[in-house]
């Protein structure tokens, strides 16, 4: 039997409205899932979204640049024996969203509830497998789905450069050069990280086709604004789109 192909991005620690996401769209095992990043940060329940999805082969997970931010910040807190070293990346974490992830590490640690000896010890080993886990993220795939070449993404590509000749701040920070910019006419970029709402020109947080060269697709629903996003899901083989809004979610 053969599975479909979804794409989606950006779910910022709401996992209730992924859970929601993956019954809308019957995802079953036979079916592949690809998340183009920022699973973490903002929402509260990252790391529930994280184990969630290490069960399964079939749903791949990008590096976004919250994913970037926080494996640097847990490299100086892992080199210098200390969660909380005020270091530059771990203050850039937390004041981008970080608080939430790390209060929800916190929790799962249960720092309130273990002796420090027995806390730093469960901490370490956690934190270096989380760190490995985020370092070895791909930044970018290519697929091919009936046919028609795919080029998956956070933030999108510089324009000037080969694909295999990227940056990783590129891949992981670039906006408005990259998706107003022509890129390779054969291939089809689906990217996340900039919320729709500032591409679309009613300001909807709808997927955004590219009307000039017809090579893009933004699924971004803004899940990091809050209450106004929505989560976006695209199938590629027939071009379907899903959408939940937060609003409905926790209005249910």
């Amino acid at each position: 039997m053969k599975g479909k192909t979804y794409v989606l991005s950006d779910i910022h620690g709401n996992f209730e409205i992924f859970k929601r996401m993956l019954d809308k769209i019957q995802f079953n095992s036979h079916d592949q899932l690809y998340i183009l990043g920022d699973i973490c940060d903002r929402g509260p329940c990252s790391l529930d979204i994280y184990f969630y999805i290490q069960k399964f082969d079939n749903i791949t997970l990008l590096k976004g640049n919250h994913e970037y931010m926080m494996q640097e910040a847990l490299k100086e807190a892992i080199d210098h024996d200390d969660f909380d070293f005020p270091s530059c990346e771990f203050k850039l974490w937390s004041q981008n969203g970080g608080e939430k992830t790390i209060e929800n590490i916190r929790q799962y640690l249960r720092k309130k509830k273990l002796y420090h000896c027995d806390y730093t010890i469960v901490r370490n080993v956690f934190l270096r497998n989380l760190y490995n886990y985020l370092k070895n993220l791909p930044l970018y795939l290519e697929l091919t789905v009936n046919n028609k070449d795919y080029v998956l993404v956070h933030a999108g590509i510089d324009p000037e450069r080969n694909l295999d000749d990227q940056e990783e701040d590129t891949l992981l920070w670039i906006r408005d050069y990259f998706f107003l910019s022509e890129c390779d006419l054969n291939k089809t970029y689906i990217f996340g990280h900039t919320p729709l709402c500032f591409i679309n020109r009613d300001q909807s947080f709808n997927v955004w086709y590219d009307d000039e060269f017809h090579n893009k697709i933004g699924i971004d629903g803004g899940l990091a604004l809050g209450e106004r996003g929505q989560l976006n899901c695209i199938c590629l083989d027939d071009g379907q789109v899903f959408v939940l809004k937060m609003s409905e979610v926790n209005d249910a």
